[in-house]
């Protein structure tokens, strides 16, 4: 059976001669395993669908495996424009690895797969507040992130993040991270943006980007 779909390339590995196994993120399978065989220098758009950030429209074939095998492509936007700067470089690697460290395999969401194609097009305008806020976003949208102003225990003002639940000061604990009240007002913004010209500005110091892959590190 033959499968369409769109794909944004996560990972290429080397697999036997001129062959690799791919990680993609579908819009509608989720992410899956390619393999793709005779790849060649005269092959242009193949040898870009094997590089991390190419969306494309692909044909797939279902093996007996967990392992699709490639029968055609046409390449919709290889994303050069990432690799003309390493800041924005590195944002995107940043949000590759997140959606491989936390999905399941063949896990269906057309919600995340729209997410990740916009937000590397805008990362220019502000990585590390892109970067960030799509980890926020991930985290919320997977149920593991409950961010509210108020304490999940009381009505007092939150401060504090433990497990995933908004704590305030005298509900927080050892162990929840603390963030400074303009930061927390900052997580809210890059949490539930829905416009990225709110991102444009946002100043990122380093210990709210610790801060937030700590997070992110703890919920997954």
């Amino acid at each position: 059976m033959l499968i369409k779909t769109k794909a944004i390339t996560l990972k290429s590995t080397p697999f036997k001669d001129r062959s690799k196994i791919l990680q993609v993120l579908t819009d509608d399978l989720g992410i899956v395993s390619i393999i793709v065989k005779s790849l060649s220098k005269k092959n242009l758009n193949m040898l870009s669908f094997c590089s991390p950030f190419t969306i494309s429209e692909i044909i797939l074939k279902k093996n007996r495996s967990d392992i699709y095998s490639l029968r055609d492509l046409s390449l919709v936007d290889a994303n050069m424009h990432l690799r003309k700067n390493l800041k924005d470089l590195t944002a995107a690697s940043f949000m590759i690895k997140a959606i491989l460290d936390s999905h399941i395999y063949q896990k269906k969401d057309f919600n995340l797969f729209l997410l990740l194609k916009s937000y590397l097009k805008k990362i220019s305008i502000n990585p590390d507040a892109i970067h960030l806020s799509f980890l926020l976003k991930l985290l919320s949208n997977e149920g593991f992130l409950h961010l509210k102003t108020k304490c999940s225990n009381c009505e007092k003002d939150a401060i504090s993040l433990l497990n995933g639940e908004s704590l305030c000061f005298e509900h927080s604990n050892s162990y929840a991270i603390k963030f400074e009240l303009e930061d927390f007002k900052k997580i809210f913004v890059l949490c539930f943006s829905k416009s990225f010209a709110l991102l444009k500005d946002i100043e990122i110091s380093k210990n709210l980007k610790e801060k937030v892959n700590a997070l992110f590190q703890e919920l997954i």
